[in-house]
């Protein structure tokens, strides 16, 4: 039996919700449309979501507010809509978690490729129970149910976080410039979205969670200077 693929949008545009809602329709989805925050978030009770897509400008409880509560207990992948083109939302919405975003206006077909892009990313990471924990000393990442493990404390991550530290701790002493990385995780090279500032306020946050007090570990992300990123082992 095909897996029904369902997504919450939380859109307080009614008619942009309704079109959204169609449009993910044809593509064989199953969307349901909030027109809050809260009404989201007791939704996401009821019913397991695969994606969120989440309107920031909300009535009572904007969507700033709505990412951080769907991050204390999820870590379901978020595609967040903005009709602001200001650099420090886009950054805030990602720091907070989210795994990508849409400035409004957008086309549907830009729409569609995103929610796409999410899905299949998400769903090749969690097909495969055999591909198991990779481990450096204390730091341990298990590939199956994504999580992270610092001194057998558990690290909650984002998708994003835990796309690219996979994908960094699988190529060991591999060095990723930081274009390669943003089109890895994102996938935004058709729509050349690249942005540095963004690419270098992720890393460093995904530092913080993962090198607590500044302990040392038998792996850890290394900047290369003039060239990019790469994990290295000691």
């Amino acid at each position: 039996m095909e897996e029904v693929m369902r997504i919450l949008i939380v859109e307080d545009d009614i008619d942009l919700g309704r079109l959204l809602v169609n449009c993910l329709k044809k593509e064989d989805y199953h969307p349901i449309h909030v027109e809050n925050g809260i009404l989201g978030l007791e939704k996401m009770k009821e019913i397991k979501f695969d994606l969120i897509i989440l309107d920031i400008m909300l009535p009572e409880v904007d969507g700033f507010s709505v990412i951080e509560n769907i991050r204390e207990i999820s870590s379901i992948p978020v595609l967040m809509l903005t009709a602001k083109s200001e650099e420090k939302d886009k950054v805030k919405g990602l720091k907070l978690g989210a795994d990508d975003y849409l400035t409004k206006p957008f086309g549907i077909d830009e729409f569609l490729a995103r929610v796409n892009s999410i899905i299949r990313r998400a769903n090749y990471y969690n097909q495969d129970p055999e591909k198991g924990i990779i481990k450096y000393g204390n730091i341990e990442l298990n590939n199956y149910y994504r999580t992270l493990k610092v001194n057998l404390r558990e690290i909650p991550l984002s998708n994003k976080e835990f796309d690219l530290l996979l994908l960094l701790m699988t190529n060991e002493n591999h060095i990723f410039t930081k274009e390669q990385l943003y089109d890895q995780i994102w996938g935004l090279e058709e729509y050349d979205s690249y942005d540095e500032k963004n690419m270098v306020s992720f890393i460093s946050k995904l530092r913080k969670k993962i090198f607590i007090d500044e302990e040392e570990y038998r792996g850890f992300i290394e900047t290369v200077y003039g060239l990019g990123y790469r994990w290295r082992v000691k």
